[in-house]
């Protein structure tokens, strides 16, 4: 698929305020800071270089072991004397980890799950459970309706409490952004 840098539409995380906040009567730093995301925070509430953004995207591609095992078989075809060879012998990097390749200005740019991990400050391994079903019938259902509405019964949202409704809001702009899906995260978010 070609894409032109024109358009991409860039989906920017809105920032949060923590400071002013409890201000307002609800302080939810702390939430926060229990899942040691203040500096995800942080870095969200710096700067954004939207052109770069564009410019690495429309040149991107994914490079996982389906591409580097293409890539070995092109040289192949180009030198059949290369089969049964080792990348190494073949003149191409040793695979290690998927990557998003691109360029920006002729630079060449790399980016693995280990790298964002890095620069977020989190753990690359974690443990995401999906394939809840049925959601009327779904064992978490009580402790949501408990959390959400202090109640055994289905609430309405205008029953959230302020500190609910702004965590889900920081939910759905900065730690799932849908940028045009759905308007509600999913049973398993």
């Amino acid at each position: 698929m070609l894409l032109e840098e024109w358009d991409l539409n860039v989906q920017v995380e809105n920032p949060v305020d923590f400071v002013s906040l409890p201000h307002h009567g609800c302080d939810i730093k702390n939430y926060y800071k229990a899942q040691d995301l203040i500096n995800y925070f942080d870095m969200l509430n710096g700067p954004i270089y939207m052109n770069l953004v564009m410019h690495f995207w429309v040149r991107a591609q994914v490079y996982d072991r389906k591409a580097a095992q293409l890539e070995m078989d092109e040289k192949v075809l180009i030198d059949p004397s290369l089969a049964g060879k080792s990348r190494k012998e073949m003149g191409l990097e040793l695979f290690t980890v998927t990557e998003i390749r691109s360029s920006i200005m002729g630079i060449s740019m790399f980016i693995s799950e280990e790298q964002i991990a890095w620069v977020i400050r989190r753990a690359s391994e974690g443990r995401f459970v999906t394939s809840l079903d049925n959601n009327k019938t779904s064992p978490w259902n009580d402790t949501v309706k408990k959390t959400m509405f202090n109640s055994t019964k289905k609430g309405k949202y205008c029953d959230v409490s302020m500190e609910h409704k702004l965590l889900l809001k920081i939910q759905n702009q900065n730690l799932l952004p849908k940028g045009g899906g759905g308007d509600q995260p999913s049973l398993d978010h």
